[in-house]
């Protein structure tokens, strides 16, 4: 195996690929082989004949499948949003000719960009999120106690006052006057 500290290429090849199991690697060929004519099959209903799907195929390519989302990267905005239009044609042809394959939705990336689909957040995000609600959850709850403070003194401090003289009188009289009317 080991010669004066030289290795193989078949054994460094062999190492390399040992981790990819066979299954998996045969469906993203057949994803990538299936993409191209799935998405060329889409017609436009343009007068000029500009064939759309074979646009949409050369302006797109899918990067990764993961949890039944296809990450799909496109070159321009517009041909991502083409796409969405025809989410649904491509991911039915895609489980129509794929056997096994479960698509459930297509996410997009602009070329160029860094996003990856993650199968769970990052842990370090996650826990200065949670940080974060917990402050402000904690700041809320005290605010809420405040006002609810402010409220039972607020409660205890008005006391009713004492209806002016000249008032009493107005109404004693209307009530009189009302009570000797219904008799």
């Amino acid at each position: 195996m080991f010669d004066n500290n030289v290795v193989k290429a078949s054994f460094m090849i062999d190492a390399a690929f040992a981790g990819i199991e066979r299954r998996k690697a045969e469906e993203s060929n057949s994803i990538l082989k299936y993409w191209r004519e799935v998405v060329e099959s889409i017609k436009s209903n343009a007068r000029n004949g500009e064939n759309l799907g074979k646009n949409l195929a050369s302006h797109s390519r899918v990067i990764d499948l993961k949890n039944g989302i296809l990450l799909v990267e496109a070159d321009h905005p517009a041909w991502i949003q083409t796409l969405k239009i025809y989410q649904k044609y491509i991911i039915t042809g895609l489980c129509r000719k794929v056997n096994g394959i479960e698509i459930s939705s297509l996410a997009f990336r602009l070329r160029g960009t860094n996003f990856e689909l993650q199968a769970a957040r990052n842990e370090e995000n996650s826990k200065k999120l949670q940080e974060n609600l917990q402050k402000k959850l904690n700041e809320e709850q005290q605010i809420y106690e405040n006002l609810k403070a402010q409220q039972s003194e607020d409660a205890e401090s008005e006391k009713p006052k004492e209806m002016p003289a000249n008032l009493r009188e107005i109404l004693d009289r209307l009530k009189n006057d009302m009570l000797t009317k219904n008799n």
